[in-house]
C-alpha cells in the first residue's frame, strides 16, 4: 500500500500503537492491518514544508 500522504510509522513488534492502521471509506472502516516491516527512507528524503523553511531562517 503507498500512502497518498507521507505518515509517521513503525513495526508492531517495536511500537504497538503506530503500528496498526484501518483504512477507512465514506464513514465506513474497509480494511485494518498490522505493519510488520519498515523501509526506512535516508534522512532528509522527504519534502519541505513553507513553514519548516520559515523556523529555518
Amino acid at each position: 500500500m503507498i500512502p497518498g500522504k507521507p505518515r509517521c510509522v513503525e513495526s508492531c513488534s517495536d511500537y504497538p500503537p503506530p503500528g496498526r492502521f484501518a483504512v477507512r471509506d465514506m464513514r465506513q472502516t474497509v480494511a485494518g492491518g498490522v505493519i510488520k516491516a519498515v523501509a526506512e527512507k535516508a534522512a532528509g528524503a522527504g519534502k519541505v514544508t513553507r513553514s519548516a523553511q520559515k523556523l529555518r531562517r
